[in-house]
């Protein structure tokens, strides 16, 4: 673990810096300068209950602590309502992305110098990655006397599907030039947050502290920098266009609500503070009065109506790319998606009839998982079954990843049943939708070792298989450390009516030191 001089930015706490915001349109500004370690502290409210906890907000991935101050009233609602404040700086804040145990290690010594600095005990209020980096510091790293209360608004507490992509060996140039594949990223796939709910959940500190958390279910209109995440992960469910609610679920902790937010809006003071401020008080009998009242309407998952299946290429970028993908009769919406690590010049979509089909195609920076990538998103409805060729030019693109998405009737159907302890995976079809025996795959699996805390850049190429079949098994390949099996499966056949299709289904997989599949 890395070890950091914290830095305590005191001085401004009572300059005119820090005079109280006195209504929701004034911000507060610490002067922070992004340093690991630094931590800053609110003005404090004239109308201070002295028994009311200290909030101690917590950022999450590639994030700061002005993420919850710049463009959002959460420290000015937070200070209207009485409450003195802290803010803290992470590993993100430098701009290096650490898993949960530096960020964690960090946090925890953050935490209990803030404790000492108060004298009373700090309620977390921690957004996305920040909520499993605050449960880390407070069950690994024992800090938990020093906490009350833990909210986490969209923390993706069982993974994300796009850390699952990022890791994909489609991805690999993209996200290599991105500096996606962190170790931040690597912590975020499904599989490694399998096994850290495995040694974090019966862990003997995981019911010190009261967990409440919240998901959102929105994940904005065509053109937002969430759309296409939530493209994405409709296929695994609800989701705010970074997480998806079933992620957000806290095994030890209470799920006040369901919301229509998406990943941004609820960190929004405006949007949520209502919501989680009676669990703010360190005693719990507010809280639990507060569950009671609780409608089944306010924890009921409601679905996204869009479901889709993935089509995955990527690469090497110079000065232009082209991709062909098949379409299959039936599709109702088909959403393309070219993401390159610059803004592309041209991108052009070649229907079956080889003609250039007019779309509108928008241009989206990503701030999440591909921070610095770029989405050239297009969508069209019922198109014609064939071949669809997608082109694009330009000369400082260097790679690109392109996720091409189907609403149809055989989405979905197709999956990776997981036997033996997930050392062995089985392709399978869940509705019959397709013809089996004309429907034919191959898979490639890569394995990134994961030690002493940090991923290993050199991936390992482990097997490549040819052709499988519906029912064929894929056994993972022994290896002796532990890390993270990336399974990469390719599908081409025939529809029912007997049209042509493909799909790509991706799968990650995490060996411990000691042999267990997660």
């Amino acid at each position: 673990m890395k070890k950091w001089v914290v830095t305590i930015v005191l001085f401004f706490l009572l300059s005119t810096v820090f005079k109280a915001p006195v209504s929701a349109g004034k911000f507060f500004n610490p002067g922070a300068d992004g340093t690991p370690g630094t931590w800053y502290v609110g003005a404090t409210p004239d109308h201070l209950d002295p028994n009311a906890p200290v909030i101690l907000f917590v950022q999450g991935l590639n994030s700061s602590a002005r993420t919850w101050f710049d463009n959002n009233d959460m420290y000015v609602t937070a200070y209207n309502a009485g409450f003195q404040t802290a803010f803290v700086e992470l590993f993100d804040a430098g701009g290096t992305s650490e898993d949960m145990w530096d960020n964690g290690q960090l946090l925890a010594e953050l935490i209990e110098e803030i404790y000492q600095y108060f004298g009373k005990p700090l309620v977390l209020v921690t957004h996305s990655k920040g909520g499993i980096d605050a449960q880390t510091a407070l069950v690994h790293y024992g800090v938990y006397p020093y906490v009350s209360n833990v909210i986490t608004l969209s923390s993706p507490h069982f993974g994300s599907e796009l850390a699952d992509l990022a890791y994909s060996s489609w991805a690999g140039w993209l996200a290599g030039i991105l500096g996606s594949r962190s170790d931040a990223t690597y912590s975020l796939q499904t599989s490694y947050m399998n096994y850290f709910r495995s040694i974090t959940d019966q862990h003997p500190n995981v019911n010190k502290n009261n967990y409440y958390t919240f998901a959102g279910t929105k994940w904005g209109s065509f053109g937002s920098s969430l759309y296409w995440g939530g493209l994405y992960l409709s296929q695994y469910g609800p989701n705010d266009g970074a997480v998806t609610v079933e992620s957000a679920f806290l095994p030890n902790g209470t799920m006040v609500k369901v919301g229509d937010w998406n990943h941004f809006t609820i960190k929004e003071g405006s949007s949520t503070f209502s919501f989680f401020a009676p669990y703010l008080t360190t005693s719990t009998s507010m809280a639990s009065a507060q569950m009671a009242a609780a409608t089944v309407e306010d924890l009921t998952i409601t679905d996204q109506t869009l479901t889709s299946g993935q089509i995955i290429r990527g690469g090497p970028f110079k000065e232009a790319g082209i991709e062909s993908f098949l379409v299959e009769k039936g599709v109702e919406t088909l959403t393309i998606n070219w993401m390159s690590d610059v803004p592309v010049d041209t991108l052009e979509v070649i229907g079956p009839n080889g003609k250039r089909e007019t779309v509108t195609v928008e241009r989206i920076e990503d701030k999440g998982i591909f921070a610095g990538a770029w989405h050239h998103v297009a969508v069209l409805q019922k198109p014609n079954a064939g071949t669809w060729k997608v082109y694009a030019s330009d000369d400082d693109a260097q790679a690109y990843l392109l996720v091409v998405s189907l609403q149809s009737d055989i989405s979905n159907d197709l999956v990776l049943q997981n036997k033996h302890r997930k050392k062995i995976w089985k392709l399978e079809t869940k509705q019959k939708k397709v013809r089996e025996k004309e429907t034919k795959a191959t898979y490639s699996v890569d394995f990134t070792p994961y030690q002493n805390g940090q991923s290993i850049k050199n991936r390992k190429k482990l097997k490549i298989k040819e052709p499988i079949s519906i029912a064929s098994e894929i056994t993972l390949p022994t290896v002796t450390e532990a890390g993270t099996y990336q399974i990469t499966v390719e599908i081409k056949g025939k529809t029912k009516d007997g049209y042509p299709f493909e799909r790509t289904l991706l799968k990650s997989v995490y060996k411990d030191e000691y042999g267990n599949f997660y």
